[in-house]
């Protein structure tokens, strides 16, 4: 699902949904949050990303860029 602003995004995230609003693949994903990049929790097979973690990470994104 894709997202307009932060505000509308609910407040955990999963995979699919940063993958999304990040227009990159599901494998970059991955690779973001298992080398730590994005936090994540990992409730059983699946990985959530709490909302503020996501936009912290964007906007550091955004700084270095």
């Amino acid at each position: 699902m894709k997202y307009f602003d932060f505000d509308s995004m609910p407040l955990v995230l999963s995979v699919d949904d940063i993958c999304d609003t990040l227009t990159i693949g599901r494998n970059k994903g991955y690779e973001l949050i298992n080398s730590g990049r994005i936090p994540a929790i990992r409730i059983g097979n699946h990985f959530r990303i709490p909302r503020e973690e996501f936009i912290k990470f964007i906007k550091q994104g955004a700084q270095t860029a």
